[in-house]
């Protein structure tokens, strides 16, 4: 029997950080994993924008032929190769950290024999805390199996083989508008079916407009409000029909359509844990579970937060704030502020409400709405496309309480903006700040600046069209 302090299961972001922070307070820290470190964290969400950064790179110089011609087409086996060598590097770092901090990692598949035991293989581990961070896994549709060649979900999609003249994306969501912006860049026929009226239906209407366009300047066939009625295989030829009777052939359909909680086969409904109608695990603020010596942090809990998004950083932040409850110490965390990057081409940022929710909340808010064709640094890049959108609370109350962005770099917006969003600051506050210059931030100045009246209101042709 292997003694600890705390026993995580799970080596995803969630559970890495709560192992670090647990481990630098001198406990000791056992880590059953098993799969490669960070999980998704690495083999899905880090490798996915490893591909973005090279596809958004190539898509530049591409549409700046005056200046660097026309770049030849990217082999796929260079892009796969250039992710793998960043993701060795990453994960070299992880387990050497690891070892520095004394964290003990145990390879295995986890079951909780009682409130305090796992069994691993021919280990058991007794712990007075236990933390669950065991992540999600691409959601199937029933009756279709993942081969990882030409049905394929976003945990595979990476590894394929060849580059697919033609995909089919089933799912409009993040997931799968990132993957067919990118592989459309990169050369592949892609058509993106879902089942809403417009793709990226979680975002405010004007964010999913401009998305719409670019992708298909990019050309990305979006098929809108149609599901999937049967999907066959034969000869290489992957053959999807769908509710209004077209059918799609491909190479190569990529299942986007959401992620499932790993929790089967854990014993939890032994041990008394409660789970929701979908597996996910119930925690409170703390991410205790019902069971006070248990814990869910990251995708695999579902807590109840205005803002409940499936995101690395949210999962080290959880972490954190498990761990310091363990630890006896309060860590005080608002979701309403997050700051999130959806990395499409152009990429989206936000943080805080969007427009919709928070005239949901608000009734009558003001919003600022800037456009990258005014800033002098989108100039500078080449990429004067997109716009910043300042949401604020109504007349009477200055508060910031939202932000959206879309184009080049717009992350660079959303860390002081959910900064600002967090400290209750009135959007006044940027009235008058000193900003860089030539930065995007002063794409947000100019919104704040457009809400009280100082600076021309946003119009429509202001957003010119990509060449």
């Amino acid at each position: 029997m292997l003694e600890c302090d705390i026993c995580i299961v799970g080596g995803g972001p969630g559970g890495l950080t709560a192992a670090a922070t647990l481990a630098m307070r001198g406990r000791r820290v056992i880590v059953i994993n098993s799969g490669p470190l960070m999980g998704y964290g690495i083999e899905g969400a880090f490798k996915s924008k490893s591909e973005f950064e090279i596809t958004r790179q190539y898509l530049q110089a591409r549409l700046r032929p005056e200046i660097f011609g026309q770049p030849t087409p990217l082999a796929w086996a260079n892009v796969r190769a250039g992710i793998e060598r960043s993701a060795r590097g990453l994960n070299d770092s992880l387990e050497s950290r690891l070892q520095r901090l004394g964290v003990e990692l145990i390879q295995g598949h986890a079951t909780f024999e009682n409130q305090s035991t796992l069994r691993v293989d021919d280990h058991r581990v007794h712990a007075q805390h236990i933390i669950i961070a065991t992540g999600t896994v691409p959601r199937p549709l029933p009756g279709i199996e993942f081969d990882g060649h030409q049905v394929v979900s976003s945990d595979e999609v990476m590894a394929l083989e060849a580059l697919p003249k033609s995909l089919v994306v089933l799912g409009g969501g993040i997931i799968g508008c990132e993957f067919a912006g990118m592989f459309a860049v990169l050369g592949s026929a892609v058509t993106l079916v879902d089942t809403q009226e417009r793709i990226l239906a979680s975002e405010d209407q004007d964010i999913s407009d401009f998305l719409s366009q670019a992708m298909a300047r990019n050309g990305v066939e979006v098929m809108p409000s149609c599901r999937l009625d049967t999907l066959s295989v034969e000869n290489d030829v992957v053959r999807t029909h769908l509710s209004t009777g077209a059918t799609v052939e491909s190479e190569v359909i990529l299942l986007a359509i959401g992620r499932t909680p790993c929790t089967l086969n854990l014993g939890l409904a032994d041990i008394g844990v409660g789970l929701d109608e979908r597996g996910y695990i119930s925690t409170n603020n703390t991410m205790q579970t019902n069971v006070p010596n248990i814990y869910a942090v990251g995708d695999v809990g579902m807590r109840n937060t205005p803002v409940d998004m499936a995101l690395v950083h949210v999962a080290q932040a959880e972490g954190r704030c498990a761990a310091h409850h363990i630890l006896g110490e309060a860590l005080e965390q608002s979701m309403d502020h997050v700051p999130y990057i959806i990395f499409t081409l152009p990429m989206i940022a936000g943080a805080g409400l969007s427009e919709i929710v928070a005239t949901e909340r608000y009734g009558k808010i003001r919003v600022g709405k800037y456009p990258f064709s005014r800033n002098h640094r989108a100039h500078a890049m080449g990429t004067p496309f997109g716009f910043v959108k300042l949401i604020v609370a109504p007349e009477g109350d200055d508060r910031i309480l939202g932000v959206r962005a879309i184009g080049q770099d717009s992350d660079s917006l959303v860390s002081a903006a959910s900064i600002l969003i967090e400290r209750q600051l009135p959007f006044t506050y940027l009235l008058n700040a000193i900003l860089p210059h030539p930065s995007l931030m002063e794409s947000l100045q100019g919104a704040a600046q457009i809400v009280s009246g100082d600076a021309l209101a946003f119009e429509e042709n202001e957003v010119p069209h990509r060449p």
